[in-house]
């Protein structure tokens, strides 16, 4: 299909318009000319005996399809610095994890209360500096943060590593 609007049609639009008429009236009348008539819908792919339907509204746009695969993966910094409150003893304590596996559940649970928080829960006191737990958790979030900012977990997951993130 040519581009460009036909001379004729233009000379049509300036013989309907006469001479007073600007340029890009001239312009618009031609090109309303030239879009009513056959050979546009020709050239177009219409048929001419066909009647179109009217739409309500606009065309409506499907949304583009994500291509990525999407995986399961664990922020392996954050993690580990979460599970540390079970592991760190916490001041004049038991780790936890070592008083559960010696049967003592609720020695186990006052000192993970006391790692995460910094509660104690025997004497009813609150220092913040008790909460071992709570500081490798914030250390371990930090680190994961600052290697998604300098683009380790990207690297990794263009390398296909597979679960793990930093």
């Amino acid at each position: 299909m040519p581009k460009g609007l036909p001379a004729s049609y233009i000379r049509k639009a300036r013989r309907e318009l006469g001479k007073g008429a600007s340029f890009s009236r001239i312009f618009k009348r031609a090109w309303e000319l030239y879009k009513g008539s056959k050979v546009y819908r020709a050239l177009k792919g219409e048929n001419p005996r066909k009647k179109s339907k009217s739409r309500k509204g606009g065309r409506r746009i499907m949304p583009k399809k994500s291509r990525r695969r999407r995986s399961f993966t664990i922020p392996l910094a954050a993690v580990s610095g979460a599970a540390a409150g079970i592991f760190i003893a916490p001041p004049g304590g038991t780790p936890p994890f070592k008083a559960a596996m010696q049967g003592n559940f609720n020695l186990a649970l006052n000192d993970l209360i006391r790692n995460y928080t910094g509660l104690n829960v025997g004497h009813g006191t609150w220092n913040i500096m008790d909460a071992k737990g709570l500081h490798a958790a914030i250390i371990g979030y930090l680190v994961h943060k600052i290697a998604s900012i300098l683009g380790v977990n990207r690297a990794l997951g263009r390398a296909r590593v597979p679960i793990l993130r930093i």
